[in-house]
C-alpha cells in the first residue's frame, strides 16, 4: 500500500462551432378534441412536493393525466384542484386533481390564404392586410 499511487490527468480540447443556418417557417395544425372528459389525481413525490412550485406541479399533473389516458398532445378546458397541507412554517402540495378534454394535433401544413384570413378574423386586428394575403397565395394574380 505504501508504494501505491494515483494520478489525475486533465485534458481539454477546443470545440469548433458548427454553422447551421436558422430557418423559420410557420406551421398550422388542426386540433382534434375528444368528446370525453378525463379526470386524474396526481400525487407528487415527497421531494417534488417540497422543491417544485405549485404551477410546476400542475403542469406535471396535466402531463401525467395525458400519459395515463392515451398520450394526447394537449388538455383542453383544464380545471384543477390543488390539495395543500399546511404546517407551522411551510406548506406542501399533497395532490393535484385535473380534468379536461384530451386533444391531438393533426393535419400539419403551411398556412394558406384561408388560414391567414381565419387568423385575421380571430385576432380581431388588422395585422395582415388583404394585399399581403393575396401576395402569399400561390398561383393567384393581383
Amino acid at each position: 500500500m505504501a508504494f501505491a499511487s494515483c494520478s489525475l490527468h486533465k485534458a481539454s480540447a477546443p470545440s469548433t462551432p458548427v454553422y447551421s443556418p436558422v430557418i423559420e417557417t410557420a406551421t398550422m395544425a388542426s386540433l382534434e378534441v375528444s368528446e370525453n372528459r378525463i379526470t386524474y389525481t396526481y400525487v407528487p413525490a415527497k421531494k417534488d412536493a417540497k422543491a417544485l412550485s405549485q404551477d410546476q406541479l400542475i403542469r406535471n399533473a396535466v402531463y401525467a393525466a395525458l400519459e395515463k389516458n392515451g398520450g394526447a398532445d394537449e388538455l383542453v378546458g383544464v380545471n384543477y384542484f390543488v390539495s395543500i397541507k399546511r404546517g407551522f412554517f411551510s406548506k406542501k402540495v399533497k395532490s393535484v386533481k385535473v380534468s379536461g378534454y384530451p386533444a391531438y394535433y393533426k393535419d400539419f401544413r403551411e398556412p394558406g390564404p384561408a388560414d391567414l384570413e381565419k387568423i385575421e378574423i380571430l385576432s380581431r386586428s388588422r395585422m395582415f392586410r388583404k394585399s399581403e394575403l393575396k401576395s402569399l397565395a400561390v398561383g393567384t394574380e393581383d
